[in-house]
């Protein structure tokens, strides 16, 4: 006998559910009836009645609504053009935006396999979700799947944008448009209630990067998938969720919110940044650097103060006010204000630091929510913190108006900290910290792998079994868990952890191994002092450590990385390191030209280097040292000086020299017959580098030698001005301290421009040294000019060279001068 095909059955099962809901509505209709009839007969108040219409109306216009939102979704989901010809709303990403492409040829693919993944899906929610959502709140302890059924509808990619400009040439991005409609149907059982999920909607940015690209198949050697940020999610409530699903209910229930907030955690858990998917095409990746990326920094986040808040709670006499705290969401992170009870202008005055992976393009959801106890909290208000913008300003002080609400604002301060690899930053970040608990000085990133040679679990007097071993790893206030893995002495985790640092000097991290089958029963222990990461190489160690109060061959293998925060940029502090073994003769060196941040191709033949205190001792030379690529530039165009690009210059005119150094140091000075510069004026130093990603241009005024004296004592008080040409308004100006008293002065000041690449060829950038007079002195105020031609720019290296100043209204301005090198 042949089976039902799937469609018929769920045909017939959604038609038995169209009748039960028949019924069902008849009897609540009925039961309405029976209430009112009750009211009367027992004279209750009619203040009753009242308040449970318009609980009633209140769910009607909101269902509606839901119901209109979900259709219009569903009905995109099944066929998108006639559903835009029907309602112009709630749009793909490619009708808004046109470097946005669009994909129905991936979308019928999925299609075609969407029912095979049903099984899958079934298993990760069964044996990977449950699990964490048991284990997520106290009341979800005998939460379980009864019924796992997605749906007809798959997900679909509302739009493909490829990065091609602002990557490196290594590497491809990708954001797709995730947009999940469905029609699923789950049933969860809590408490011996029957509850359920359904008609999922799941919406978000999703990042794709395939990287190193390869000369072979399969042409990229891994796939990294991740969201930027959380993903919106709403969905309907069924059975007695549902009846839950009101205003004024006790906050310890299952309501809405809370089932939103367990999904988003899992979510985000899974797949929201810095968790990513990361899948190896080849056995010589580095899955490591490909799956744990290092931070591009931490973002401070000063909650100051709010208002003109709406007022949440009604008062009968005077003015109503609310009782306000903020909810900060980034990622699986959330953060918490103090609450400030009756005002409508809080002042919390505190503040937090969050650990950034990608601030072009990850935000912070902000939440301004009224406390009300024992019923779910109002929010009163929303916002997005761009991070982008403050971490290009340095320093970020803003009020934000609150969205979705009548009126009010919140005033912020925003702090970008750089991360550096440099020991001798600490003593100043320390300084700036101060005696304050609540600001960090560092960064620590645990890269645990696994542990080998556990001791069994002593389960009996005369018999040992295999441990299930989890580690819970500690430093301060902060601590994290990893998860079980089941019989097994030697278990592999392979998870990352991040603590930020106030004092490495002081701090320790506790590292314990407990075993599952008996928590009371550790299997090991270890502590680090954090000062001995400070002499290590490049703030590193990836070793095995040996256990204590353990076996006596038990190990642990991690990779502890510290760095220090600080408001200063230097590129050389930014490096991934090599994610392909170069231990691996068929290792292919990455496709394309080397840009910034690359590995040479006689880098990646070498061996792959030791780890822990054993690489100091082979390699013969002081570890902490760091290999710097420096490049000589020349001056060619007759429009100025310029900065010419490495692809396009003789060996004769560009060479690269390997200088080892902590720090990237500046180039030496001119030679003594140089020193004054063609035109007699000094010479000033500079250099400049191009960051594709953020599309800036970067400048960094190191000093000036032999400046013109310009007042009565021989000496002047220079000064830096910069005009990115032909535009001389006020944003594009830029302009340094002033040095008093010096003919010889040192700015090491960091200027940059925003400025997209293809609108650098057209681009010259004018520099001023001023002396710092009073308006009516006659003293001479322009000390000299230089004109830096950036149409040759090589945007993937750094440059540093000495540039000749001329006089302001000089006719041989354009005159090319000898460019000395930089090391």
């Amino acid at each position: 006998m042949s089976e039902t095909p799937p469609k018929a059955q769920r045909k017939s099962a959604i038609e038995e559910a169209q009748l039960v809901n028949v019924v069902l509505r008849y009897f609540k209709l009925a039961g309405v009836a029976v209430g009112v009839w009750l009211s009367g007969y027992l004279n209750f108040s009619p203040s009753w009645l009242l308040v449970g219409l318009v609980l009633y109306v209140w769910k009607e216009r909101q269902g509606k609504r839901k119901k209109l939102q979900i259709e219009i979704r569903q009905d995109t989901a099944r066929d998108e053009q006639k559903a835009i010809l029907a309602r112009v709303e709630d749009l793909p990403s490619w009708v808004h935006f046109p470097e946005v492409e669009r994909a129905e040829w991936f979308n019928k693919i999925l299609d075609q396999i969407w029912p095979f993944i049903g099984d899958y899906v079934k298993d990760l929610l069964i044996n990977s979700i449950q699990p964490k959502i048991q284990a997520s709140h106290a009341h979800m302890a005998s939460f379980v799947f009864t019924r796992i059924d997605l749906g007809d509808i798959p997900p679909r990619i509302g739009g493909v944008k490829v990065y091609t400009k602002n990557v490196r040439r290594d590497e491809i991005y990708m954001d797709l448009d995730i947009i999940y409609s469905s029609d699923c149907d789950l049933m969860v059982k809590l408490k011996g209630m029957n509850m359920g999920i359904k008609d999922l909607q799941v919406r978000g940015t999703m990042r794709v990067i395939l990287k190193p690209l390869l000369s072979r198949m399969p042409l990229f050697g891994g796939l990294s998938v991740f969201f930027l940020n959380n993903p919106s999610i709403d969905f309907n409530l069924k059975g007695l969720a549902d009846a839950f699903d009101l205003p004024g209910l006790r906050r310890d229930c299952l309501d809405r919110e809370m089932v939103e907030d367990i999904i988003a955690e899992q979510i985000a858990n899974i797949m929201v940044l810095p968790n990513r998917i990361a899948v190896p095409m080849i056995e010589e990746l580095n899955l490591s650097l490909l799956k744990y990326p290092p931070p591009e920094g931490v973002l401070r986040i000063y909650m100051i103060e709010a208002r003109n808040l709406v007022s949440a709670d009604v008062a009968f006499v005077g003015k109503g006010k609310s009782d306000p705290y903020a909810v900060l969401k980034f990622g699986p992170e959330k953060f918490k204000t103090k609450v400030i009870n009756n005002t409508v202008n809080p002042q919390w005055n505190e503040v937090f630091e969050t650990i950034i992976d990608c601030k072009d393009a990850q935000v912070i959801d902000l939440e301004i929510r009224d406390e009300d106890p024992g019923s779910k909290d109002d929010k009163i208000g929303t916002a997005a913190i761009d991070i982008s913008s403050s971490a290009s300003q340095g320093t970020l002080d803003t009020w934000l108006p609150l969205e979705n609400v009548k009126k009010g604002d919140v005033h912020l301060k925003l702090v970008w900290m750089y991360l550096a690899n440099d020991p001798m930053v600490l003593e100043k970040t320390l300084k700036q910290v101060g005696a304050s608990s609540e600001l960090a000085s560092c960064v620590l990133m645990v890269n645990l792998d696994s542990a080998k040679d556990l001791p069994g679990s002593k389960r009996m007097k005369k018999q040992i079994a295999e441990p299930s071993p989890f580690v819970v790893l500690s430093l301060g206030p902060k601590s994290f868990e990893t998860e079980e893995k089941p019989n097994t002495d030697s278990p592999v985790w392979e998870k990352p952890f991040r603590f930020l640092v106030h004092n490495p000097h002081i701090q320790k991290l506790d590292i314990q191994i407990f075993d599952k089958k008996n928590p009371k029963e550790s299997l090991g222990d270890l502590t680090i002092p954090l000062k001995s990461l400070l002499s290590a190489p490049d703030m590193t160690l990836d070793q095995d450590f040996a256990l204590k109060n353990s076996g006596l061959d038990s190990k642990i293998n991690m990779r502890l990385c510290l760095r220090i925060l600080t408001p200063e940029n230097n590129p050389a502090w930014r490096s991934e390191g090599a994610i392909l073994n170069t231990n691996s003769s068929s290792v292919d060196p990455p496709a394309g030209p080397k840009k910034e941040g690359t590995s040479s191709p006689d880098a990646a033949k070498k061996p792959q280097p030791q780890t822990g205190p054993a690489k100091a001792a082979n390699s013969g030379v002081d570890p902490t040292i760091k290999k710097v690529e420096v490049t000589q530039i020349n001056a060619a165009k007759p429009e100025g000086q310029v900065i010419p690009p490495a692809s396009n210059t003789s060996p004769s005119t560009v060479t690269s020299t390997e200088v080892r150094q902590r720090k990237t140091k500046s180039s030496p000075a001119p030679a003594e017959s140089d020193a004054r510069g063609a035109y007699g004026r000094g010479r000033i130093q500079l250099t400049f580098r191009y960051s594709s990603q953020r599309q800036k241009l970067v400048v960094v005024v190191h000093k000036c030698l032999n400046l013109l004296p310009c007042d009565s004592d021989n000496l002047a008080d220079p000064y830096v001005k910069m005009y990115l040409l032909p535009d001389k308004s006020s944003s594009g100006k830029r302009k340094t301290a002033v040095i008093k008293n010096n003919l010889n002065p040192v700015f090491d000041e960091t200027f940059e421009f925003s400025l997209k690449q293809e609108e650098i060829a057209d681009r010259d950038l004018e520099l001023t040294i001023r002396n710092d007079t009073s308006f009516f002195s006659s003293n001479v105020k322009v000390m000299g000019v230089v004109t830096i031609d950036l149409s040759k720019m090589d945007v993937s290296k750094a440059a540093t060279d000495w540039f000749d100043l001329h006089p302001e209204d000089s006719d041989d301005a354009e005159k090319p001068i000898s460019v000395e090198s930089d090391v």
